[in-house]
């Protein structure tokens, strides 16, 4: 039983928070404990007590009552109670008594020494679970795909390019402006994520069509875990209810008025400054307060289908002169149009001028700089197409790289200059189908269907005329609509096919669903806005399903918006949208890279009725159903008027024809433009194979290094039950003896995968990498907590003499910077692992972590403490001698990271100064940033440090 002598210090080994511990009371079975930094008592069995008695020896520092930080000189036993003396650094001379009853009452036991020495022990599993997290967070930062590997994205080259090379610029302003289909909105997520896992941005707006808002929130969310808040006028006002804190404002503004203190500044709060990451619609920008929405500090504002913001230099629209604004305010800025140049210089500049006033400041030059570089475009594409240049071919390119040497040995040389030189790749990508391999063919079939009787309407409103089933409350039209009659035998006809049905009203969909699934007892699902994402996930994911699901999954509008269903090849469009750009949408949902197998779209339409006509618009008109139509939107600007006459007169065959032989002159024109005006500098630049499949393998690596072991024992740790879904997923939820709240985990459980193909075929479940948030918070929570910072384990080995010391020492070298400056690609948080004995001899080499842990095994706490009191000296001293010895390595660590560094910014910064006397399109800014930036790696690596984590002391045994 240990002696209790009132006025000793002790330290609670459970509640260390508490602070240092002063015996109050004693007697024959309990211990008293008064703890004055938090005014508290604890009662104890003296025979079971949780505490470790805090002492100090000669060199050590403590820390008295007063804030005094003293070194020991020597110390004193008087009856059970130490007294201290010990003087200032610095002062040998001025040595002063201290009893331990005087001690400050906090004491900072974060090292891993002080967890050690004062038997603040952990199990042995805790220290190797946070060696391995240590490792695995030295890995993720020290990564060159940082930021990359986490969203839950299939691996396409020109889309992993994009991301690569704009997501590491400082503020990056660029326009993407990939066709239709190839992903623009997966290339801009790509960048967000990759700008806010480096911390190179951490406030984002992201403005879209109204159409569009939930497609992006569910792709943020879904495919990147970003969190992002939708602001609408409903949310605003919401945020503008007075609060309990805004009521005390009000009072605090009365009490000054009455004090004649009312002069005083008044704050406005800015609402938009509640959330890091916003969400909002065009029409909300032009709606809302722009001082405001501009002044909230935005690192990065995106802009969805920017050719819609029109321009011209008279009379610019409001949502122009809006995201003008923000653009203004903003360091970074991200465009994203599907609509090329050449289908409007004006409309072009209009976007590059919001990217880079400066750069851009007049019309007329714009045009005149244009056509130069068509003459470097064209030289460009026939450089890389020809095998062999002739004479003339290398002379033009000579003219215009003189020093360089040009012929077809320094093909990728030559090129690469004039990329860097003349192309507009710096602020402009577009890939289209022509440079980009992997889609599949599209097939169209129509269905011509009697019009109903009672679908007969002289009503002049749109929605009826060509969605007519809308005049019905409920789904007695399903009855007697032929559309029905003919899904239903098509299904059946189709039987172990997919089949995607899309049709533009909720209530549709609902009607459909109800009647397909409940009076005809077909395998359908539905999917619509009216669902909550729970409720989409489960349809997507019974539809998904090859075994037990769906045949066929009726979506409204919503169905082509924001998830893919590529593994489907059947689909079916009950009806046809006004907008071409939707219509694309909708087939976009199967014509993704990677489908397998050519799509088929089947059209039931009505004859003599809206849907005719509008079919034929789609289908002889501009053949949008087969081919992509990247100029639809103009198209139907062109034809607006002719389309509106058909649509109003369905039955006459001569508006009908005068409608498809316009649409066809139009989508030729346009065609013929978009060819003619195709920029192969701009391809050229867009798309750098060799470096998209370096960037795909080092993917496929990071990818078969799971975090699911780790994941495994870390959960047994904190109780969180796991039960497989899967093959490669698994159910979490919540155990009943969890610890404590386990971040990113619903109270309700989470399906997970780590596979990359299953993450991307069950939007239901979660893909778990090193970069998911709920790993990341448990790496965290592991390195942010005292767990495993100091352990003693047995080692059982037959070979080793049973009595041998052995110490296993973490130490890690770091350097604390600010997250923008990415100073881990050069010291990420590292590791030093030594494995010293008693001799202090460094065995490491020898004897690797994982072989160890194999033969470490649990140690009775009680026989911990008193192997540790027993060989205190001995360890201090191996410790102290042990940590010269790193300092060493750290040291070498250190300077190795300031040459990597120096020699890549420097390298860097002369080329993109050399870029800039070629190409003005490289900003004063990134230069200027650049300068900055390697001015701070250099003082924030030469002040890196390193410091013991964790130690292990082992004990050979039986």
């Amino acid at each position: 039983m240990t002696d209790f002598t009132p006025g000793q210090r002790w330290l609670s080994e459970s509640e260390t928070e508490l602070g240092l511990g002063l015996i109050k009371e004693v007697d024959y079975r309990l211990v008293t404990v008064l703890y004055p930094a938090v005014e508290e008592e604890r009662t104890y069995a003296k025979n079971n007590a949780p505490l470790s008695r805090i002492t100090f020896d000669e060199g050590d520092t403590l820390t008295t009552g007063d804030g005094l930080e003293l070194v020991v000189q020597s110390a004193e036993d008087h009856n059970g109670l130490m007294v201290y003396h010990a003087h200032p650094a610095g002062e040998p001379d001025n040595v002063q008594p201290v009893p331990e009853s005087l001690l400050g009452h906090q004491l900072r036991l974060s090292g891993a020494m002080d967890r050690l020495l004062t038997n603040q022990l952990s199990s042995n599993r805790w220290f190797e679970l946070r060696l391995s997290a240590l490792r695995a967070r030295a890995q993720r930062e020290g990564s060159e795909i940082e930021g990359l590997r986490g969203p839950r994205i299939d691996l396409i080259g020109h889309q992993l390019y994009i991301a690569d090379q704009v997501a590491r610029r400082y503020a990056p302003r660029v326009l993407l402006a990939d066709e239709v289909g190839l992903g623009k909105t997966i290339e801009a997520g790509l960048i967000l994520h990759q700008q806010l896992q480096t911390g190179r941005a951490g406030r984002v707006l992201i403005v879209v069509p109204d159409a569009l808002v939930h497609q992006w929130f569910v792709e943020m969310a879904r495919r990147f875990n970003l969190r992002f808040s939708i602001f609408d006028e409903e949310r605003l006002e919401a945020l503008g209810k007075p609060s309990a804190e805004s009521v005390k404002d009000m009072l605090a503004d009365l009490i000054a008025e009455e004090l004649g203190e009312a002069d005083a500044p008044e704050v406005v709060d800015n609402p938009f400054l509640s959330e890091q990451l916003i969400l909002c619609s065009t029409a909300f920008l032009e709606g809302c307060d722009i001082d405001t929405l501009a002044a909230a500090e935005w690192d990065l504002v995106v802009v969805d289908e920017a050719h819609h913001l029109e321009w011209s230099e008279d009379a610019p629209s409001e949502a122009y002169q809006r995201v003008e604004r923000l653009a203004r305010t903003s360091p970074g800025l991200l465009l994203l149009t599907a609509t090329p140049e050449q289908l409007g210089v004006e409309s072009h500049f209009a976007r590059l001028r919001l990217l880079d006033p400066d750069r851009y400041p007049s019309l007329d030059a714009f045009v005149e700089e244009q056509g130069q570089y068509r003459e470097v475009a064209e030289l460009a594409g026939e450089l890389h197409d020809r095998d062999t240049w002739p004479a003339a071919l290398k002379d033009r390119a000579a003219a215009l790289l003189p020093g360089e040497t040009v012929d077809e040995d320094h093909r990728d040389t030559v090129l690469a200059e004039l990329l860097d030189r003349f192309g507009p790749g710096r602020v402009l990508f577009r890939n289209t189908r022509h440079n980009i391999a992997g889609f599949p063919a599209r097939k169209v079939e129509g269905y011509p269907l009697p019009l109903p009787g009672n679908y007969e309407v002289d009503d002049d409103e749109a929605e009826l005329r060509l969605y007519p089933e809308a005049g019905f409350p409920d789904d007695r039209w399903c009855a007697e609509d032929p559309r029905v009659n003919w899904l239903e035998k098509f299904l059946k006809a189709q039987r172990g096919e997919k089949v995607l049905v899309i049709c533009a009203r909720r209530d549709t969909a609902i009607d459909l669903h109800a009647y397909c699934g409940y009076k005809l007892g077909m395998s359908v699902a539905v999917f619509h806005e009216g669902m909550d994402l729970i409720e989409r996930d489960r349809a997507a994911a019974y539809f998904a399903d090859s075994e037990d699901g769906a045949q066929a999954l009726i979506c409204s509008e919503i169905g082509s918006e924001g998830r893919n269903f590529q593994f489907a090849h059947h689909l079916v469009l009950l009806d046809l949208p006004l907008n071409p750009d939707l219509l694309e949408q909708r087939i976009g949902r199967l014509d993704r890279i990677g489908q397998s197998e050519e799509i088929r779209i089947h059209v039931p339409y009505f004859e003599n009725h809206g849907q005719e006509v509008l079919f034929h618009w789609y289908h002889q008109g501009m053949n949008a159903f087969e081919q992509t139509n990247p100029a639809g939107h103009e198209i139907r600007l062109r034809t607006q008027d002719t389309l509106e006459a058909a649509l109003a007169l369905p039955g006459d065959a001569d508006t009908r024809q005068r409608l498809i032989e316009a649409t066809r002159t139009e989508a030729a024109r346009l065609r013929e433009l978009l060819e003619s005006g195709r920029d192969r500098l701009l391809e050229l630049a867009s798309f750098d194979a060799e470096r998209a499949e370096t960037l795909k393998d080092k993917l496929r690596e990071a990818d078969a290094h799971s975090p699911w072991p780790f994941l495994g024992r870390l959960f047994d740790h904190y109780g969180v039950d796991q039960e497989e879904h899967s093959e490669q997923a698994w159910i979490l939820k919540p155990g009943n003896h969890m610890r404590e709240p386990f971040p990113e985990l619903p109270d309700d459980g989470v399906t997970v995968t780590d596979d990359r193909a299953t993450a991307l075929a069950r939007d239901d479940m979660q893909f778990l990498t090193w970069e998911h948030p709920l790993v990341t918070g448990a790496l965290d929570m592991i390195l942010g907590s005292h767990r495993g910072k100091a352990s003693v384990s047995l080692l059982k080995n037959p070979k080793v003499k049973a009595g041998t010391l052995l110490l296993e020492l973490a130490y890690t070298v770091e350097t604390v910077a600010p997250k923008h400056l990415q100073a881990d690609r050069f010291l990420p948080v590292t590791t030093i692992r030594r494995l010293v004995d008693g001799r202090g001899r460094d065995l490491s080499a020898a004897i690797s972590h994982e072989a160890l842990c194999k033969q470490c095994h649990k140690l009775e706490k009680p026989l911990a403490r008193k192997i540790v009191a027993s060989q205190k000296a001995l360890l201090e001293q191996l410790l102290k001698d042990d940590e010269n010895k790193a300092r060493g390595e750290a040291d070498e660590i250190i300077q190795t990271a300031l040459a990597a560094m120096r020699e890549q910014q420097d390298l860097e910064l002369r080329r993109l100064k050399a870029l800039r006397e070629k190409n003005p399109l490289v900003r004063d800014e990134e230069i200027d940033f650049l300068e900055r930036q390697t001015a701070a790696l250099e003082t924030h690596l030469q002040d890196a440090r390193y410091r013991l984590e964790a130690v292990r002391v082992i004990v050979a045994g039986d």
